[in-house]
C-alpha cells in the first residue's frame, strides 16, 4: 500500500475513534457521573418520618420535599453543574399547598437534578385527609329521608373536627371534593345509579332555532320530569342535573331552582346551556340525600359538615382507609421555567383540581410517576423545550389526563415534546365530552407506545401541525357521547404535518345518533395520513373505522379493519359549502392570522395548500384489509383514488392471524408490526 494510502486509512482511522470517543462521552458520562463519582454529586433524603431540622443525610433526613429543594437550591449556587439527587422515602406526604419548582432548581443537561423514589419504595404525596370516627345514622328524621333499603346501613362521620372547612361545591371544575374508600372513588348519590333520565318535553318560552335533526327545544331550562320518584327531591337542599341538553356531543352540569310536582316540570336556574334544552333529553340527578340507595354512594351535607355514606359490602368504615380530597390549588406540583428537573417513581393522588404543571423551561422528566384521582387533569405541559413523560400510571380524572401545549405553528418551530410508554385510564369521569386522555396543541409532539382506554369520550384531540402518533393502544373510548372518535381532529385545514400509524383501536362502538370512529376528522380536517393501523369492532350508526367529514387530501392506507361498521365513513361536504366555509372570519383567522398558509414556509412544507380550494372530498383509501366487515364504505368517495381494499370472511379465525406478515403479503399490503404496539417500558404493568 503506498504512503498515501496508508496516510488516509490512517485519518480515517483516527476520526472513526475520535467519533467513538465522543459518542462514548456523549452516552456514558452522565451515568459514570451518577454512578462512578460520587465527589461529583450530592444527595440528600426525605423520609415522612424525618425533620426539617435535620442535614437530609441518609441517616437524618428531612421531612419534607420543601426542605430538600432549599438544599437543592443552595447546593446548586455553591457549586453550579454538581449532579444533585433526592431520594424520597417510601410513606404518605400530605400537601396543604403547591411545590414550586423555578428556574434557579434547574439542573443542567448532563447534570440534571433528580427527585426519586428510593429503590422499592413508594413515596405518596397526597391531597386528602383521613375521614375517621364513623357512625350509623340514627336521627329518625334523615333515617326517614333515606331509601328503604339503605336505612340501617348509611354511616356519617363529622368532618368539622378534621379541620375541613373548605367544603367546595358538588358541579364545579376543580373546586368537588371526593370520598375514597381503599383507593376507590365512592360516588356522590345520585339518581339513576347508571345511565340517564329521558326528560319529557321542553317547557321553556323560547324555542330554539330549527336544527338539522328537527328536534324541538327551547332555550330556558324547563322541562317535564316523567318519573314520580323525582318529585320527593323537592325535600333537598341542592339538587344538581348533569346531563346532554340538546347535542349528545355537549354536557353541562346544572343547579334545580325549584320543582312542580302538580306538573311534574323542573326549572333549572340560569345561566343556561348555550345549545339550549331538546325533548327527550338525557339527564341525571345527583347531590341528594335521599338517593343514597346503594353501596358507595355518599352525601356531604355542607351546613352542618357532616359526611352520610354507604360504604361498599364487607366494609367496616372505621377499619377502611377513608378520605376526602380536600387540596384545591390548581396543581400539586408547579415547574415554572425549570430544565434538566427528573421526577421519578414518585405518587401523586387525590385533589379536587390537577396534579403537575410544567411550564417553559427544557429537558423535564416526569419517569414512572403515578397520577391517580384527581378532580380535573393529571399533568399540564406548556410550552418549553424537549419536556417528556415516560412509563407512567395515570388513572381516574374528572377531566383529561394529560394536556400538552408547545412548539410555534406559525414558524413550525417544533416542541420536542413526548409521551411514550405511559397508561392514562378513567379518564372524563366528570365532565363527560371533550376531555381526552391526550390533548396535543402546537407543533411537533410526539406520542408513541401508550395505552388509552375506558371514558366516554375521545382517548385523543389533536390541535397542530407535526404530530406523530404511533404504536398506542386506544380501546373502550366514546362510550357514551356521540359524533365522536377514539382521535378527533376538528375544523381547521392548516392542521397538517399529522401521522397516526400503527396503532390499534378496539372497542369503540359507542355513538347515538351519527356514531363513533376509531379516527375522526371533523369538519374539513385534510392532509392526514393514517396507515398501518388496526381496527378492531370500531364504528357505530353513520361511521366507519376511521370517519372523515367534509375533508380532503387525507390517506388511508395499508391498515387492517376487523369486524367493523365500515373501514370508512364520508360526510360529503357541497363545493358551496367547503368554499363558504373557507371565507368566514373565523377561518381566515386560522389560515392567515394564527399561521400563514400562503407562506413559502407553509406552501413549500404542505404543497397540498396550494390547492385548497379544489379537490372537495377527494381522498386515498388503497391497500386495506378487510375482514368481517359490513362494507367498505358509509357514505360516498371519489372512486377513482379507492383501490386495492380486499374484504374477506374470518372463517371463525382470530386477528392475529391477519395481523401476521405472510397474510398481509398474500393482499398486497406492507407488515404491521404488532409486537411494537402498546406500553413495553412501563413498571406499573407488573405491579398494583
Amino acid at each position: 500500500m503506498q504512503t498515501k494510502e496508508v496516510n488516509q486509512r490512517i485519518r480515517e482511522v483516527r476520526h472513526l475513534s475520535q467519533a467513538i470517543a465522543t459518542l462514548f462521552m456523549a452516552i456514558c458520562i452522565p451515568a459514570l457521573l451518577f454512578s462512578f463519582s460520587p465527589r461529583n454529586r450530592v444527595e440528600f433524603y426525605v423520609s415522612s418520618n424525618g425533620n426539617d431540622t435535620n442535614p437530609g443525610s441518609a441517616t437524618a433526613p428531612f421531612k419534607s420535599l420543601e426542605k430538600a429543594r432549599a438544599a437543592v437550591r443552595t447546593s446548586l449556587s455553591e457549586t453550579p453543574g454538581r449532579a444533585v439527587v433526592v431520594n424520597i422515602k417510601g410513606g404518605v406526604y400530605r400537601l396543604e399547598k403547591p411545590i414550586r419548582f423555578t428556574a434557579e432548581d434547574s439542573g443542567e443537561k448532563n447534570s440534571p437534578v433528580i427527585y426519586r423514589a428510593m429503590k422499592g419504595e413508594t413515596p405518596v404525596f397526597t391531597g386528602s385527609t383521613e375521614v375517621t370516627a364513623w357512625q350509623l345514622v340514627t336521627d329518625a328524621d334523615k333515617l326517614a329521608a333515606l331509601p328503604p333499603e339503605s336505612r340501617g346501613k348509611v354511616y356519617v362521620a363529622d368532618i368539622k373536627i378534621l379541620g375541613i372547612d373548605d367544603t367546595g361545591d358538588p358541579t364545579k371544575a376543580g373546586k368537588r371534593p371526593e370520598l375514597i374508600c381503599n383507593g376507590a372513588l365512592q360516588r356522590l348519590a345520585r339518581w339513576p345509579n347508571d345511565g340517564f333520565l329521558r326528560a319529557g318535553v321542553a317547557r321553556g318560552e323560547t324555542e330554539t332555532a330549527p336544527t338539522y335533526i328537527k328536534k324541538h327545544g327551547t332555550k330556558e331550562g324547563v322541562f317535564e320530569y316523567l318519573e314520580e320518584r323525582q318529585s320527593r327531591w323537592t325535600a333537598e337542599s341542592d339538587v344538581r342535573l348533569g346531563g346532554y341538553w340538546y347535542w349528545d356531543w355537549s354536557d353541562e352540569y346544572q343547579r334545580v331552582e325549584k320543582i312542580d310536582t302538580l306538573t311534574k316540570t323542573l326549572y333549572l336556574s340560569e345561566p343556561y346551556h348555550h345549545y339550549g334544552y331538546g325533548d327527550s333529553l338525557r339527564y341525571f340527578g345527583l347531590n341528594l340525600f335521599c338517593e343514597i340507595d346503594r353501596p358507595g354512594e355518599w352525601y356531604l351535607d355542607r351546613i352542618n359538615g357532616a359526611i352520610y355514606w354507604f360504604p361498599p359490602e364487607n366494609i367496616d368504615p372505621n377499619r377502611a382507609a377513608v378520605t376526602l380530597t380536600r387540596f384545591s390549588d390548581p396543581f400539586m406540583i408547579e415547574m415554572d421555567g425549570c430544565s434538566n428537573v427528573i421526577i421519578e417513581g414518585i405518587t401523586f393522588q387525590e385533589g379536587r383540581g390537577s396534579a403537575i404543571s410544567i411550564k417553559g423551561g427544557e429537558n423535564c422528566l416526569l419517569k414512572s410517576c403515578r397520577i391517580m384521582r384527581f378532580g380535573k387533569d393529571g399533568i399540564h405541559i406548556d410550552g418549553g423545550q424537549n419536556h417528556g413523560i415516560s412509563g407512567c400510571l395515570l388513572q381516574y380524572f374528572g377531566h383529561r389526563g394529560i394536556d400538552i401545549k408547545g412548539g410555534d405553528r406559525k414558524s413550525l418551530t417544533p416542541a420536542n415534546h413526548f409521551v411514550e410508554h405511559s397508561i392514562v385510564e378513567h379518564f372524563s369521569l366528570f365532565k363527560r365530552t371533550y376531555e381526552p386522555a391526550i390533548h396535543l396543541d402546537g407543533c411537533g409532539i410526539k406520542v408513541n407506545n401508550n395505552r388509552f382506554r375506558y371514558s366516554s369520550s375521545s382517548a385523543m384531540r389533536l390541535e397542530g401541525n407535526d404530530f406523530l402518533i404511533e404504536y398506542n393502544e386506544i380501546s373502550h373510548v366514546v362510550n357514551e357521547s356521540d359524533d365522536q372518535g377514539g382521535i378527533d381532529i376538528y375544523y381547521n385545514p392548516s392542521y397538517r404535518g399529522i401521522m397516526i400509524r400503527y396503532n390499534r383501536w378496539s372497542d369503540i362502538k359507542g355513538g347515538t345518533r351519527h356514531g363513533a370512529a376509531g379516527v375522526r376528522l371533523d369538519d374539513m380536517i385534510s392532509g392526514v395520513t393514517i396507515s398501518g393501523n388496526i381496527f378492531e369492532r370500531c364504528g357505530a350508526h353513520s361511521f366507519g373505522g376511521v370517519q372523515i367529514h367534509g375533508g380532503k387530501d387525507n390517506l388511508v392506507e395499508n391498515n387492517l379493519f376487523f369486524k367493523c361498521t365500515a373501514a370508512v365513513s364520508f360526510s360529503r361536504w357541497s363545493e358551496e359549502r367547503w368554499l363558504s366555509e373557507l371565507e368566514k372570519p373565523v377561518m381566515q383567522k386560522k389560515l392567515y392570522e394564527d399561521v400563514d398558509i400562503g407562506s413559502a414556509l407553509y406552501q413549500q412544507r404542505y404543497p397540498e395548500l396550494k390547492n385548497i380550494r379544489t379537490g372537495i372530498n377527494i381522498n386515498q383509501v388503497k391497500n386495506n384489509l378487510l375482514v368481517d366487515c359490513d362494507r367498505l364504505f358509509i357514505g360516498t368517495n371519489d372512486r377513482e383514488l379507492v383501490r386495492d381494499n380486499p374484504a374477506v370472511p374470518s372463517d371463525g379465525k382470530q386477528i392475529e392471524v391477519f395481523c401476521s406478515s405472510e397474510i398481509l403479503d398474500k393482499y398486497g399490503m406492507k407488515p404491521i408490526p404488532v409486537q411494537l404496539i402498546g406500553p413495553k417500558k412501563n413498571r406499573w404493568l407488573m405491579e398494583p
